[in-house]
């Protein structure tokens, strides 16, 4: 079983992506059919447009069945960027896709849970040999996922 948190997949270390103020630092690649998006900085309505951007363009053009977020480098998230992610979600689950968001804590933890948004961050537990879910969308839906 295997978590998707970043700093997790393949036993290697990841470096967070490079950011400053009013800078998002993205970073995206492919693991075992799922598009991974590593985020940093802070997420407020200086970066919603690129974040948003780059979130839909991903969804919308991506033939991963699997987008997972991992925002374990965010300091700072305001409650629009947060609908931006729910908007994605939303747009993948359209597609048949999942949407996972994965390393809250902090503040980004804190605006979810007030907003509702806890169920979307819910750990999930992968089977590596079957590439399916190894529990249902219920599976620890109550809380943040844990880092």
């Amino acid at each position: 079983m295997r978590r998707w948190l970043v700093s997790r997949i393949s036993g290697s270390k990841t470096r967070a992506p490079q950011w400053g103020p009013g800078r998002l630092g993205w970073s995206q690649r492919r693991v075992d059919g799922a598009v991974v998006i590593h985020l940093a900085g802070e997420l407020d309505l200086s970066t919603a447009a690129e974040l948003h951007r780059r979130l839909m363009s991903v969804v919308e053009s991506s033939a991963a069945a699997t987008v997972v977020l991992d925002m374990s480098h965010v300091a700072f998230i305001d409650a629009h960027s947060t609908g931006l992610i729910v908007t994605a979600w939303a747009a993948a689950t359209c597609r048949g896709r999942q949407f996972q968001v994965n390393g809250l804590q902090g503040i980004p933890a804190r605006v979810f849970g007030l907003l509702g948004f806890t169920p979307l961050a819910a750990r999930r537990m992968w089977d590596d040999k079957a590439g399916g879910v190894a529990g249902g969308p219920s599976e620890g839906a109550g809380g943040v996922a844990a880092r």
